[in-house]
């Protein structure tokens, strides 16, 4: 049975978390959430009752299971769990995600997942014309989900390094605790994409900041990865391997003077 009763975003989303799974209706338990016809589905999905003290970089390993994320923005709420707005490559990505994480528990949460309507399509049939959909709202917050903030990224150009695959998971620590500190040292924000390339040797290490900041992330990093290789018996060196982007690179070579 379908039920429309709120004409904006905001009150929406507060009735689907005041109601879904937590009020009974016959003896059922109802289970409420955002209808969006299959024309209106797009690559953006909203995922509420993320767990308040997560963090950005346990999120984005999250998300990152399932496609290419092209962005993730927090939503302003007055609910206590945190809510973000995320969008996708492809609509396949998100209709996997979509199918993935809603209902999943995490840390006794149970993640609830929604589309975004693409207002731009077509709307299904003669009813839905005159249905108001969740415009954007605002600027992207900068905020966390988690206890600790985003960092404030200074720099459009990221820096981009490849690792040794087997010094990744000293690079993240137990439970993430090593990123979470370079991040927060060195106010960056770093992405290790674990998923590209499977079986590779080298996995490629983004570092968002400014640039004393990706240098600051980028020593800590070669320095964990050379008291790693200590500890592992590791012989072979290892070097400093930078990924510069195509349009950069004729500026740094400069017919071999720079």
């Amino acid at each position: 049975m379908r039920l429309w009763i709120a004409r904006t975003r905001k009150a929406a989303m507060k009735a689907i978390d005041v109601l879904s799974g937590k009020v009974e209706l016959h003896g059922k338990v109802l289970e409420v959430e955002h209808s969006v016809p299959k024309r209106q589905r797009s690559c953006k999905l909203q995922i509420r009752n993320i767990p308040p003290h997560m963090q950005w970089e346990v999120l984005d390993g999250m998300l990152a299971q399932y496609g290419a994320v092209e962005s993730c923005e927090q939503v302003n709420t007055d609910i206590e769990t945190a809510v973000v707005n995320v969008r996708y490559a492809a609509k396949d990505q998100a209709r996997l995600a979509m199918e993935k994480l809603n209902g999943s528990m995490m840390e006794n949460y149970a993640l609830k997942v929604s589309y975004i309507p693409d207002e731009t399509a077509a709307p299904e049939g003669p009813s839905a014309g005159g249905r108001r959909g969740f415009n954007a709202r605002g600027p992207p917050r900068s905020g966390s989900p988690g206890l600790g903030a985003r960092p404030k990224v200074q720099s459009d150009i990221p820096l981009r390094i490849l690792v040794p695959t087997q010094f990744v998971g000293a690079i993240i620590g137990k439970e993430g605790a090593t990123i979470r500190n370079i991040t927060k040292q060195t106010h960056s924000k770093i992405d290790i994409h674990r998923k590209e390339n499977a079986g590779a040797a080298e996995k490629p290490i983004t570092i968002h900041s400014t640039p004393e900041g990706c240098s600051s992330a980028c020593t800590t990093i070669m320095e964990i990865m050379q008291k790693e290789a200590i500890d592992t018996k590791f012989t072979e060196e290892i070097p400093l391997k930078i990924l510069a982007h195509n349009n950069f690179v004729g500026r740094l070579i400069r017919e071999g003077r720079t």
